[in-house]
């Protein structure tokens, strides 16, 4: 029986990416909350690539209704936004929206802040947007209650200016595991 779950969306971070034996952060986070509280833990991954805020939304519903035991979700995303850019009142209002429901399912909300996004061709022009974006998760964290988990640290260990490698993603999960842990 697994005792602690933790609904994690969002886009290729989450799903891992990169990651050379084709883990994530979830799958990190799931063996570092179970070690260090010597308890049942299950990360659930709804990474999805290429995801941005508007498809994160549209499929959060459905999944927080699919974990009725699931008291947290963990919600990163917005690289992605940075590529069409998404204006930062739409990206609000998609996050605030995927927010809401996952507290109408009574998850606790943990917000992930991007990390930073290094040179790539498809991100080069928009890279700015990353701040834009921070500011928002912040303010919406506030207002909505939601815990937030600094990720913007991690930018040293990008390995294409946007993914992490299997290490990268396990800094990642220390992060959240830092977060959840602290509740």
């Amino acid at each position: 029986m697994i005792w602690n779950e933790v609904i994690c969306l969002g886009d290729s971070l989450t799903y891992g990416a990169r990651d050379q034996y084709g883990r994530s952060y979830p799958a990190e986070l799931s063996r570092i909350l179970s070690a260090r509280t010597d308890a049942l833990w299950f990360c659930h991954n709804y990474g999805v690539n290429g995801d941005t805020s508007a498809d994160v939304l549209r499929r959060a519903w459905a999944t927080c209704r699919s974990h009725p035991d699931a008291k947290l979700m963990a919600l990163l995303v917005g690289t992605n936004d940075t590529k069409i850019p998404t204006p930062p009142e739409i990206y609000r209002d998609s996050i605030s929206q995927t927010v809401n429901a996952a507290q109408v399912h009574g998850k606790t909300v943990i917000l992930g802040l991007l990390p930073p996004l290094e040179f790539s061709p498809f991100y080069i022009s928009n890279r700015s947007y990353i701040d834009d974006y921070g500011q928002v998760v912040e303010e919406v964290a506030e207002s909505s209650g939601s815990l937030l988990c600094d990720l913007s640290s991690l930018g040293e260990d990008l390995i294409d200016g946007v993914h992490f490698d299997h290490d990268g993603y396990v800094k990642m999960a220390e992060l959240w595991a830092q977060t959840i842990l602290s509740m």
